[in-house]
């Protein structure tokens, strides 16, 4: 990157032309438009071959401007450059943009305004919880042009200007290679929509250097938005930036359709400058590939972080192109995530629990976090540990640190994971907090090694293990006061790949749902192969509430009210099965309208189905139980299960809020049970 760094800056030391906008008619008032001057002085100096056109002291009141090669726009720190406020004022909708140029630059120390607030209104406000929700979540967004677009550009220069006000993504560069954003600031309204600070979409040989960013959006993000495998992301390092954002400070994703190599982020400052829940970061570091991209030589290091939510967010999913937005070249497969290196990271006070998932059948690879101190604020109680932090319903959706829901491990969340080393990770929390620090879900190839942790709590274990594979947990010794190391849930195979030096009688070895299961409500059968569970015979996990209402059958129902969020909250208990056999399932619902008409269902280990409700609106329907069929719904597709005798879990799970639930009947086939024409 130093070689490339000198290339940057040998074409300034040979700019002699200058062209003073005032030349060609600039007024510099801020109320004249300025922008036919401005662009002939641009043209001016491309057609010389290239120099410096100058903005001195003023106003320069702009609409679409079209820079060329080798013009390097210098704007004099008495000077702005001032976007219009109507969509008109832009033919090209974009303020300044490029394409196919070679050696632009813009510099100078001055501003360039976008007239943000002329963009967007206020819509309703955000109702949901307050770990999840944004600034932006309560405004809209009008059309409104680029700010700053640069496509297909070499050797690009943009250092030393304050951005002020943009109208959406700030600095946008597409398939430009060879590019120094330093010594930028950025100063937009948290409350922006889409005011991403600093996008490098499909990029190559950039540096993002000395930036100090605050923004409603992600704060620099590095992204692939066209379907494809030609424009891959290669060798780009963002350094000492100081960036507060309302989303994500550090971000490679959401769109994320060809692949990333040779990526570092390093010495920045990432925090939230307010007290506010929802100004807070929703993270520090986020790594996500959802489109079908391949992500490799991943280097964080030397961050500092405080007063956010996530400290560090890691996703493979799988959008699998299901709108027009997300489409992947044939087959559409899930990408990878593979050598993942964090270390020296310090995080204080932060509100939300830190994340490394995949999905069944596709880990994220490699991961190691060393010399990682994660602060924070704790508190949780009891009711979030939960073994039922929803999966595979999620696949495809839009990837966040909260897209779970609060999660049962307070430090650090791990699921769908192969080779993750823990090297010297400290997890503290500044208030009591009922929960693991460590959670691990189908975790194989791992490696703790110096786990430390203040303090533990008081009824969990300070490490939960479930379906593990090869696991070795060394150097971590127990804090004051702390009885169980370990909780290890698994078959005995999997367990003899576990290896934990701990001390004797610290750590349990379980049957799969050993934790947990002995707290969920037990229940034997209404009549010989018939189960009527009623809302209150189900232990709910929060924001799902038992809601009393005479009106409804039995006197009350079950519901994330629909301000409670997606995919979030469930009810469990467990069955005594006497009579073996094939079981369907009714329930009685009430679904508000088409977007609020989902659930998950799932008994035991099996996979969880997705059930959409028979008809909408303010009544109650029976439904039997169908599932989706490839992620379209299938109103015959009926589910059935062959339950054994013994004991098994039935699990229900808000899928999307408003959905509510009256009764639930598990009968066997033979039975022949039919809901009351009552209902």
């Amino acid at each position: 990157m130093r070689g490339l760094l000198l290339v940057l800056l040998l074409p300034a030391a040979l700019v002699a032309a200058e062209f003073n906008v005032r030349d060609y008619g600039a007024r510099g008032d801020g109320t004249t438009f300025d922008t036919v001057a401005l662009q002939a002085a641009v043209d001016a100096c491309a057609a010389a071959g290239g120099g410096e056109v100058v903005l001195p002291a003023g106003r320069y009141l702009c609409g679409s401007l079209l820079l060329k090669s080798q013009v390097h726009l210098l704007i004099r720190p008495e000077a702005t450059l001032l976007g219009g406020d109507k969509l008109t004022d832009y033919p090209t909708r974009r303020f300044l943009s490029a394409a196919d140029a070679v050696g632009i630059q813009i510099r100078g120390g001055g501003t360039i305004d976008g007239r943000g607030e002329a963009w967007w209104e206020a819509g309703p406000a955000y109702q949901g919880p307050a770990w999840r929700g944004t600034p932006q979540f309560g405004y809209r967004a009008r059309p409104r042009p680029q700010f700053l677009y640069f496509q297909r550009c070499r050797e690009l220069q943009i250092r030393d200007v304050k951005l002020i006000g943009s109208p959406s993504w700030t600095i946008h560069l597409q398939r430009c290679q060879q590019a120094l954003i330093q010594r930028v600031t950025i100063r937009n309204p948290l409350h922006g929509p889409n005011t991403d600070g600093i996008d490098l979409n499909s990029c190559q040989d950039v540096q993002v250097r000395d930036c100090d960013i605050i923004t409603g959006d992600d704060g620099v993000v590095l992204k692939s938005n066209e379907p494809g495998r030609d424009h891959p992301s290669a060798r780009i390092e963002v350094s000492g930036c100081r960036i507060w954002s309302a989303c994500n400070a550090l971000k490679i994703g959401t769109e994320t359709h060809d692949d990333f190599s040779a990526i570092t982020f390093r010495d920045c400052y990432l925090y939230g400058g307010s007290v506010q829940p929802q100004e807070r970061p929703l993270s520090g570091l986020a790594i996500e590939s959802v489109d079908g991209s391949h992500l490799r030589q991943i280097v964080a290091r030397d961050l500092t972080m405080h007063n956010l939510r996530a400290p560090i967010f890691i996703r493979l999913g799988h959008r699998g192109g299901n709108s027009a937005r997300t489409q992947q070249v044939e087959p559409r497969l899930p990408g990878t995530i593979r050598e993942v290196l964090i270390e020296r990271v310090t995080a204080t006070d932060c509100t939300f629990e830190s994340s490394i998932t995949g999905i069944p059948g596709h880990p994220v690879e490699g991961v190691t976090l060393r010399q990682v101190d994660l602060g924070l604020t704790g508190g949780g109680g009891s009711e979030l540990v939960t073994d039922s932090v929803v999966d595979e319903p999620v696949i495809r959706n839009y990837p966040e640190a909260q897209m779970f829901g609060r999660l049962p491990a307070v430090g650090l969340y791990a699921r769908h994971v192969r080779g993750l080393r823990l090297e010297q990770v400290n997890l503290r929390c500044a208030a009591p907090d009922a929960r693991p620090r460590l959670v691990a879900d189908n975790v194989a190839d791992l490696l703790v090694d110096g786990l430390t942790a203040p303090t533990a709590p008081a009824e969990y274990p300070l490490i939960w293990l479930l379906r593990p594979g090869a696991t070795q947990v060394v150097n971590s010794p127990l804090p004051p006061a702390c009885r169980a190391f370990a909780a290890v849930e698994g078959t005995p195979v999997q367990q003899a790949g576990v290896q934990i030096a701990a001390p004797a009688g610290t750590v349990a070895l379980l049957p799969p749902g050993g934790l947990l299961n002995a707290k969920l409500p037990r229940h034997a059968a209404t009549a010989p192969g018939l189960f009527r569970l009623r809302p209150a015979d189900l232990l709910l996990t929060a924001p799902m509430v038992l809601t009393t209402d005479p009106t409804a059958p039995g006197g009350g129902f079950v519901q994330v009210p629909l301000n409670g969020g997606r995919d979030t909250g469930s009810g469990a208990c467990r069955l005594e099965v006497s009579t073996p056999g094939r079981y369907a399932v009714w329930l009685l619902l009430r679904a508000p309208d088409g977007e609020s008409d989902s659930l998950s269902f799932s008994l035991g280990d099996r996979p969880p189905v997705i059930h959409d409700a028979t008809a909408t609106g303010p009544g109650w329907t029976w439904n039997r139980l169908r599932d989706r069929r490839e992620g379209q719904v299938v109103r015959n597709n009926a589910v059935t299960w062959e339950l054994p005798a013994g004991e098994v879990t039935v699990r229900l799970r808000n899928r999307e809020a408003g959905t509510a639930v009256a009764a639930v009947v598990l009968a066997r086939e033979d039975l022949a049970w039919q809901p009351p024409r009552e209902q």
